[in-house]
């Protein structure tokens, strides 16, 4: 069995685990719900853009290069994070999200050890990642595990007006 195919235990009931087609869905929809909810993003610019990431993830899956791995808590999906190959050759961190009845349980930290653990086992030498200034514990966790910001601009088109920044890391 892969590293990719490996199913991480861990403690309160939680597992990570490679997405599944049937987790589309989940993808899509936990992070339209809770960017609404929490955010204000509600325009169709984003929503699109939303689903047709996730959408171009699966159809342009190369499972060498790309990973996706899905949180549960009971059997329940509550998180995601995926790694997109770009262009370029470097890896692309995107989707990663928690649901807030999981969060500050350390799963999100798993995530995101999982997906650069990925990355080095890819062989992937950078990470980049576009995120909000008002995600805090995300931004957090980002910079724990060595990003660091590169780049911000102002983005207009998803409701409210908010400052995106670029992190990247070094493997």
């Amino acid at each position: 069995m892969t590293e990719n195919q490996q199913i991480l235990r861990m403690p309160l009931s939680f597992t990570i685990r490679p997405f599944r087609e049937t987790d589309i869905e989940f993808v899509i929809t936990g992070q339209l719900v809770l960017y609404a909810a929490e955010y204000g993003f509600t325009s169709h610019v984003w929503n699109d853009y939303l689903k047709d990431g996730v959408q171009d993830f699966v159809r342009h899956f190369d499972s060498a290069r790309d990973c996706m791995y899905i949180a549960e808590r009971d059997g329940k999906s509550c998180g995601c994070i995926a790694i997109t190959h770009t262009n370029d050759g470097m890896a692309q961190l995107r989707f990663y999200f928690m649901e807030k009845e999981c969060r500050g349980m350390g799963v999100g930290r798993r995530l995101i050890d999982r997906a650069i653990g990925f990355c080095r086992n890819a062989g992937y030498e950078n990470v980049v990642l576009w995120t909000f200034s008002t995600l805090e514990a995300a931004r957090h966790l980002y910079a724990g595990h060595g990003f660091s910001i590169t780049d911000t601009q102002v983005n207009n088109a998803w409701g409210e007006p908010i400052l995106e920044e670029k992190w990247e890391l070094d493997l």
